[in-house]
């Protein structure tokens, strides 16, 4: 992963990606019912479009990253081509562009 993307940084804190730990929680919450099913596809290939599909498990399933990790490890799927820091950056990358989407806001 770049050091930064499109202004956001490699490790930062959901406040670092312009949400507050309520709101993304709440953005969770709202996926993981099938909420904004449409629009978190969006994001996360805006986000990182290589591994959009595991950033859309982890956020409409619940997945961990150490849920899907097993899954590789049975060879039930492929390894995802990132790193552990890169992938939850990109997922919070990803929550952080539907946010604004649900705004109305131009998301990257």
């Amino acid at each position: 992963m770049r050091a930064k993307r499109n202004g956001y940084g490699v490790q930062e804190s959901y406040a670092g990606y312009g949400l507050g730990k309520n709101r993304a929680k709440a953005l969770l919450k709202e996926c993981r019912t099938g909420k904004h099913a449409d629009l978190l596809r969006v994001a996360a290939r805006q986000a990182e479009p290589h591994i959009a599909k595991w950033i859309i498990a982890s956020i409409a399933e619940g997945k961990s990253l150490h849920d899907m990790e097993i899954k590789w490890e049975l060879g039930e799927t492929e390894i995802m081509p990132c790193c552990r820091n890169s992938f939850y950056s990109y997922r919070k990358l990803t929550l952080s562009i539907l946010d604004r989407m649900l705004r109305g806001k131009d998301a990257v």
